[in-house]
């Protein structure tokens, strides 16, 4: 097994000598370096396993560079020990904030560097673990979601065409009306993936966020437009049996939101309790309020609910809960492509939920003027 790396940083070449020989008998590989500049040097070509750092160095001292590790991608998780002889309190707690993992004072125990040394290393594989898990588990979601609701629109556009293939002019003009449809159907579906997608990115790459900065919107009478959006999906709702009750309560009111994003929040809020409503007899309610700060979208329906342990990632992309115990189609981006929607405008949302009794989800958005 490769010894770990840790990178020991002081200006007295005494002190360098003797921590990098503790850390060397007890089985580490230890790395020298005389400063903050010239350790950021060393672990820009070789990425440690930890760092031990004094305090008061001439130059970048060791608050400085604790600051420089961890605005570097590279190196934010790295652990990180002060060992100083600075040992106040106020000193303790600067270097805590600056994302310091431990804080040994002069003179020290081998053995109590040693114990540190050991202690945050296990942590930091805890840690590298949990990720590496978390990563995979996440990986293999996101195949398995993507390949069903890639492979189903392009199974029936497949099959759909290869029967216009083969049967050609004999298909009947009401075979023919079946065939379009489902090939509407598919195309509309891979079409609504792509565009989620594409969405999604630009909201977390930060690009969508630019182009607001730089244009910034406004929509007057935001209950006009939630209200077309809940009548737009009136057949979808009665096609399930399930009623659709507007409450707005907003009228004057102007938010800093477009009118086009404003209506995607509510198609999606809307969509998404339309679909996990009750059958015959579910009903899903729009509700709008006002304060000085924020306009509030609360929709909420009676139907199967969330398990709680499933709230705090139901706005993750990719995330559905119970998907494999419920016929639920779509690829799990469309809460959260609200959410990011809602945060990329200054607002947020949240859920409450109770499982066999419904869903309330409130989407906060900043007001622009109060009238």
């Amino acid at each position: 097994m490769t010894a770990q790396t840790v990178l020991v940083v002081d200006d007295d070449p005494g002190i360098l000598e003797t921590v990098c020989l503790i850390l060397e008998e007890a089985g580490y590989r230890a790395l020298q370096a005389s400063g903050g500049e010239a350790a950021l040097s060393v672990a820009g070509t070789i990425r440690p396993d930890l760092l031990v750092s004094d305090v008061s160095m001439p130059g970048m001292d060791g608050f400085s560079f604790c600051e420089c590790v961890r605005s570097r991608p590279h190196l934010s998780q790295v652990p990180f020990i002060f060992l100083t002889g600075k040992g106040g309190r106020s000193d303790i707690r600067k270097g805590m904030v600056l994302g310091a993992d431990d804080y040994l004072v002069k003179p020290f125990e081998p053995e109590e560097l040693l114990a540190a040394v050991r202690a945050r290393l296990a942590r930091a594989d805890e840690v590298h673990a949990f990720v590496d898990k978390a990563s995979a588990d996440l990986k293999a979601m996101v195949v398995r979601v993507l390949t069903h609701e890639l492979r189903t629109p392009l199974s029936l556009i497949l099959g759909y065409t290869d029967l216009l293939e083969t049967e050609g002019v004999e298909v009947s003009e009401q075979d023919l009306g079946m065939i379009l449809h489902g090939l509407n159907t598919g195309t509309r579906r891979l079409l609504t993936i792509s565009e989620d997608l594409l969405l999604l990115s630009r909201l977390e790459s930060g690009l969508l966020a630019k182009d607001i900065e730089q244009a910034p919107c406004q929509t007057r009478e935001p209950d006009g437009a939630v209200r077309d959006e809940t009548e737009q999906s009136q057949g979808k709702a009665l096609a399930r049996g399930v009623s659709l009750d507007l409450c707005l309560r907003t009228p004057g009111a102007t938010i800093a939101v477009d009118q086009a994003w404003l209506t995607d929040i509510t198609r999606r809020l809307v969509d998404n309790a339309i679909k996990f409503s009750k059958k015959e007899g579910g009903r899903v309610s729009l509700t709008t309020q006002l304060d000085t700060e924020f306009w509030t979208l609360e929709v909420a329906d009676n139907g199967v609910g969330i398990r709680r342990e499933a709230l705090p990632w139901i706005f993750d992309a990719f995330r559905q809960a119970d998907r494999d115990k419920m016929e639920q189609q779509g690829a799990g981006l469309g809460l959260a492509v609200v959410r990011a929607l809602a945060e990329v405008h200054g607002g947020r949302v949240k859920v409450e939920s109770e499982l066999g009794k419904g869903s309330r989800f409130t989407v906060y958005l900043p007001v622009a003027v109060w009238l």
